[in-house]
């Protein structure tokens, strides 16, 4: 009996051991099973990740393209999480790769069982990474930063004449803002005096002799728009102001504002009070270090505004005005001409604007006409329009009637915009084909281009047309604009004035009407308008047109819709036949099937609507010269044979809407074919995104030659840039195409992604690329960029950014290249981002390296870096102003000290004492170092001795830092006293072994100095400072114990700091 137990009990032992084998043997077993059995599952669940990936990484991306185009910073994550997300999709081409090519095997026994497993395995793998990664692409607090706002300082004055009068006004307006008791300054002066010419000039000015952190300019007009307003200081400071509700917008503003020490809002142009508060501008007790200049024609404006001083511009001194005549009439600067001159000038009155249009009109004729032009125009009798000097409607009529009637017609054209907007080339172009102003060149809208170019020339010869601050937009002056409107009796321009539509009696022989911007939210329901041609409708608060609006309209060929709440068109729209040009841009618009049968249709702007068709009989309008389709992001395709229909198209705009473009024919082809495109014979401007990289390598006879501006992407993101000459290739083909090939020789910015069988640029094998400005490269497989055959070719490159291509070794390869051979001539900015395996940036003779447009450098996450420049390449950066040096742990110096070349390599020898000082760095403004472990001191003496305009020092987080300057063999303050005498901000931040800024006794006056961080450096025990330094110190932060421990030579230099300090 317990033999029996005893067995029986042995057997249960052996079960549970053999059991436990079993079971330890079959779960790995069971594993590689799985992976078998669910092969299409894990596939199918693979390639949905990768597309939830692929369409967030879109997503992301047009948050940043929209953030940029705000001018905002990107967040470094943001960036980082591109990064990986790049890497990522790397991986997965290629396992699509090796999936694809499983797919041969389709019979049962033949299956590749070891390769299945291998992809089910890989996928699953990657789908585990890619759901780890996609929470990290979701941006709760947006994908940006404020950006830098833009600098009006830099505003072009080509208007401005230095003449005495106005510079004794900006010298009187300057010494009235010195006085802190002015906050509210009132400038007044009649129409055409010069008033906002003035005030850019003060932009310009003013910062020299008072120190403001910000200066603005914004222009109010007749008819002030608070929005508006808001929204133009709001862009200058940086940030976008969200909703409308207007007192919350202006507590925002106000807030924004209040963060700037000193600020000068200079707002120009008012006629009437405006409410500072509603606006969101606070002032006195509210910002005490907010000051405002207003400018108005009224001095009673000034008043109501509780100016503080009022300062009139007075009238043109006589030698002024014949100054500024001659310059305008383009006469030579001698006595010759003077008594004609004074004729001229005098019967001008004292106004500067009228003097320059008369100038302008009188320009090239013979002087004995110059009277009698003025006398016949007096002859005929001035018409009086109110508000407006006699003097001044005289030489804007003299000057209008001096010019041809293209020129008349493109001026009124100009009047039908408000007051603030600036009128575009292309808005000009495109009314000179709708009204047809060039006979026989109508057919061609590049004819009507190069002839509208003569045109505007003329205009603004003849001072009637600005140039504005942006290239390619002009603007009027209000006064002209207000003239020519009575001139031109069938014109109404109603556009922002807010006065909602005109009464019916007024219509009856308009010809040209302009509602923009003026508060529309109805329209009649029939209005009769049977001489109307054109008709502006866009921004405006509107959501309905009625079905019969356009029935009494049939003469209507200039219609814009654009930048309205409407969803559909009217019925009504059908009525008119003599329709040339149609936009409807950046609307709710979802259905476009009343847009049909239009014959003489040549203008077709539908950008930015919610369309998910095009319109049925698109086909029919043969005669289209220019189709905007852009920015359809619902847009579902376009039926085959459509395009290649409308072979007249010269612009083709479909960026951003659709790219399951065909390459290759099918039998039932749902889409159209590219080859559709390349058939456009006529074809000018192509903007297009591909998402098919096999177009890059079908050779597609076209119209590439002809190309003068285009945006091509190829399976690339689109990006919306401003260059007009651009190409974004992904996933970049060798060989390629020879029409691929013709545009990169065109191309001006071109972006290369993820190209992984590109070894080096040159072996692209495209001739003569001296068109290239802009080069980015990202995510590639390359070695290097640019070789010594290539090195030549790029000789007008002004910006190159290469980012996170894991192989490159090198940037620019420099042997067997003949001195002669320029390059890099004009290289304006060098970025390099995420090179972990970059060794040397020039390699080779550096003295070949003609780097004397560098602006601006950044280096990044370079870990093999040991060093930046080499001394042959550190003199010649005379122009170098930003250098920001970031996460490069191998990195030991900026400038070789051992007569190294950048990346270890010798070059020849020379000290680096035995160079002029003034060749290194002059320009340098503002230097960052971050992150940087192995140095040990940022830069010798002798090149800081150099760095007279450096404002900017930044050093942080470098934990080997000893010292931010060394300083060899004996040193004499007196000597380096005076360094640095730009210097404004000193930011030393978490630099745990620092233990000066300077060996040695120095003490620095660092005159310019407003700001000194010195956070997390318990090792810096003393500052090079004295009672005498830093006399323009704002702000001090530091952590207070640090402080309280400081030694000094002088216990005044504390008690004066300590007046600034902001405990951390």
């Amino acid at each position: 009996m317990s033999c029996d137990c005893c067995l029986s009990t042995l057997s249960g032992t052996a079960g549970s051991v053999i059991a436990c084998i079993l079971e330890r043997l079959w779960n790995p077993i069971e594993r590689q099973v799985f992976y078998l059995v669910r092969y299409r599952s894990n596939l199918k669940t693979f390639r949905v990740r990768a597309g939830e990936l692929g369409a967030l990484k879109s997503d992301v991306l047009n948050s940043v393209e929209k953030a940029e185009d705000k001018g905002e910073e990107i967040k470094a994550e943001v960036f980082n999480w591109h990064v990986e997300t790049l890497q990522i999709e790397m991986d997965v081409e290629c396992l699509e790769e090796k999936i694809e090519k499983t797919k041969g095997c389709c019979h049962m026994w033949h299956l590749d069982w070891r390769s299945r497993h291998q992809l089910s395995r890989l996928a699953m793998k990657k789908t585990a990474e890619i759901v780890e990664h996609l929470p990290k692409g979701k941006f709760e607090n947006d994908v940006s930063f404020p950006g830098r706002p833009a600098d009006l300082r830099s505003l072009p004055t080509s208007d401005f004449v230095p003449l005495e009068t106005m510079s004794k006004a900006i010298h009187s307006i300057i010494n009235v803002l010195k006085d802190e008791k002015n906050k509210i300054i009132g400038v007044h002066g009649s129409g055409g005096i010069g008033k906002t010419t003035l005030m850019k000039q003060l932009v310009k000015q003013v910062g020299r002799e008072i120190p403001f952190d910000k200066v603005l300019l914004v222009r109010v007009t007749q008819t002030p728009n608070l929005t508006r307003i808001q929204d133009e200081i709001a862009k200058f400071l940086g940030f976008e102001i969200e909703g409308d509700v207007e007192y919350q917008r202006a507590a925002t503003l106000s807030q924004r504002l209040k963060r700037c020490k000193t600020v000068l809002l200079i707002l120009d142009d008012l006629w009437e009070k405006l409410d500072l508060a509603t606006v969101g501008i606070p002032y006195r007790d509210e910002h005490k270090g907010c000051k405002v200049v207003i400018t108005s024609r009224f001095e009673d404006v000034c008043n109501k505004m509780e100016s503080d001083k009022n300062i009139q511009i007075d009238e043109l001194s006589e030698q002024d005005r014949l100054k500024l005549f001659k310059i305008k009439a383009g006469l030579p600067d001698s006595n010759a001409f003077d008594r004609a001159s004074e004729e001229v000038v005098r019967q001008c009155g004292k106004l500067p604007n009228a003097i320059v249009i008369i100038g302008g009109a009188l320009r090239n004729k013979p002087v004995k006409e110059w009277n009698d032009a003025i006398k016949k125009e007096r002859d005929s009798g001035t018409i009086p329009v109110e508000g407006i000097p006699e003097e001044m409607v005289l030489c804007v009529t003299l000057g209008y009637d001096q010019l041809n009637e293209e020129a008349k017609s493109c001026l009124q054209f100009s009047c039908l915009f408000p007051p603030y907007y600036h009128v575009s080339m292309e808005e000009l172009v495109i009314h000179g084909l709708v009204d047809r102003l060039f006979p026989g060149a109508d057919e061609s809208l590049e004819e009507v281009w190069n002839k509208m170019d003569s045109v505007v020339a003329e205009l603004k010869s003849s001072n009637l047309l600005l140039v504005d601050d942006k290239e390619g937009y002009y603007r009027i002056h209000d006064d002209t604009r207000k003239v020519i409107k009575f001139i031109a009796k069938n014109l109404m321009a109603e556009a922002g004035l807010k006065k909602g539509w005109p009464e019916e009696e007024d219509l009856r022989e308009c010809q040209k009407l302009s509602l923009m911007d003026s508060n529309v939210t109805a329209l009649p329901v029939q209005p009769e308008c049977p001489e109307l041609n054109t008709l502006f409708l866009q921004n405006n608060i509107l959501e309905v047109i009625p079905t019969r609006f356009f029935d009494r309209m049939r003469a209507l060929n200039f219609l814009d819709l654009s930048y309205t709440g409407i969803t559909s068109l009217p019925y009504s729209l059908q009525c008119l036949e003599k329709l040339r040009s149609l936009r409807v841009e950046n609307t709710h618009l979802r259905d476009a099937s009343l847009i049909k049968e239009f014959e003489d249709l040549q203008v077709l702007i539908l950008r930015g609507s919610r369309i998910e068709q095009l319109p049925k009989g698109l086909e029919t309008m043969t005669k289209l010269k220019l189709l905007d389709i852009s920015n359809n992001l619902f847009l579902n395709g376009i039926p085959p044979n459509l395009i290649s229909k409308l072979s007249l198209l010269e612009e083709l705009y479909i960026g951003n809407s659709f790219g399951d473009w065909e390459v290759e024919g099918t039998t039932n082809q749902q889409n159209v074919g590219f080859s559709e495109v390349a058939s456009l014979a006529r074809l000018t401007v192509l903007y297009i995104h591909v998402k098919n990289t096999k177009v890059l390598s079908i050779d597609f006879d076209g119209p590439w030659r002809n190309l003068k501006r285009f945006r091509i992407c190829v399976n690339d993101d689109y990006w919306d840039i401003a260059s007009r000459k651009s190409m974004h290739l992904k996933n970049l083909t060798n060989p390629l195409a020879n029409w691929v090939k013709l545009l990169l020789e065109k191309t001006e910015y071109l972006t290369f992604t993820r190209s992984r069988n590109l070894e080096d640029i040159g072996k692209i094998n495209v001739q003569g690329l001296t068109g290239w400005i802009c080069f980015h490269l990202r995510a590639c497989s390359i070695n290097r960029v640019f070789s010594s055959g290539f090195y030549a070719t790029v000789s007008n490159l002004e910006d190159l950014h290469v980012e996170y291509c894991y192989s490159l070794k090198e940037v620019f390869y420099l042997e067997e290249i003949e001195e002669e051979q320029s390059g890099l001539t004009r290289l304006r900015e060098l970025i390099l981002v995420g090179l972990p395996k970059l060794m040397s940036i020039w390699k080779g003779n550096h003295e070949i390296a003609q780097l004397e447009n560098l602006k601006m450098m950044k280096v990044k996450d370079c870990g093999k870096l040991r060093n930046i420049f080499s001394k042959t390449l550190a003199r010649k950066l005379h122009t170098l102003e930003h250098l920001a040096i970031l996460k490069c742990g191998s990195l030991e110096e900026i400038v070789s000290n051992d007569n190294a070349e950048v990346g270890g390599e010798a070059v020849q020898q020379m000290g680096l004492s035995s160079v002029p000082l003034p060749f290194f760095f002059q320009n340098l403004q503002k230097l960052l170092i971050s992150k940087c472990n192995k140095m040990e001191s940022v830069l010798p003496l002798t090149i800081v001795q150099g760095l007279n305009l450096l404002e900017e020092l930044t050093v942080d987080s470098c934990n080997q830092v000893e010292r931010i300057i060394t300083a060899s063999g004996e040193v004499r303050e007196a000597e380096c006293k005076n360094m640095l005498p730009k210097l404004k901000i000193l930011a030393l931040n978490d630099l745990p072994k620092l233990e000066t800024v300077c060996n040695g006794e120095i003490v620095f006056r660092w005159p310019a100095l407003q700001e000194l961080h010195a956070l997390n450096c318990p090792n810096l025990k003393k500052l090079p400072l004295d009672s005498r330094s830093a006399e323009n110190m704002k702000k001090f932060r530091a952590q207070l114990a640090w402080f309280e421990d400081l030694q000094w030579k002088e216990e005044y230099a504390k008690t004066r700091l300590q007046d600034f300090l902001t405990e951390e």
